[in-house]
């Protein structure tokens, strides 16, 4: 299965945080800007993953290099799609980035004891999450190369 690095799956329900998270990624000012695919529950990102309708054509709907995910979606939890992809072999690497509006310690050990990278908690403004995207930039971004000589 051939991973696009420059493609972000994210799950997001809110569609203001969407909004604002595409805001922060065009203020990033990084010459890489992933492409971003968007779903808003854990069913269309097992979709997606799996290549199932309507995500089956993988040049528009590549393999993501990063999953960014709500940890509250509805119906099935950010938590449940984690769980998910652990149990999945051909996505075991595929990184994961969990964001919550909420900052109890509990989600947060679970989630990383579940095989999350980071669990962030949301930023309220754009800054804030310009600084994340710069981090998470390491995803998206290719490796430099050793020129040949």
């Amino acid at each position: 299965m051939e991973v696009d690095s420059k493609t972000v799956l994210y799950v997001e329900d809110d569609p203001a945080y969407v909004l604002l998270l595409k805001r922060a990624l065009q203020r990033s000012k990084l010459e890489n800007l992933p492409k971003l695919r968007v779903v808003t529950t854990m069913e269309d990102a097992v979709r997606y993953l799996l290549g199932q309708t309507p995500y089956e054509d993988r040049f528009a709907n590549p393999l993501p290099s990063l999953l960014l995910t709500d940890l509250r979606l509805p119906g099935k939890s950010g938590m449940q799609l984690v769980q998910w992809v652990q149990a999945q072999p051909q996505f075991q690497h595929l990184p994961i980035v969990m964001l919550t509006g909420t900052a109890l310690d509990e989600d947060i050990v679970l989630a990383y004891q579940q095989g999350v990278n980071f669990c962030l908690v949301k930023p309220a403004d754009v800054d804030s999450l310009v600084n994340i995207i710069l981090v998470l930039s390491v995803y998206w971004i290719p490796p430099p190369t050793k020129a040949t000589i």
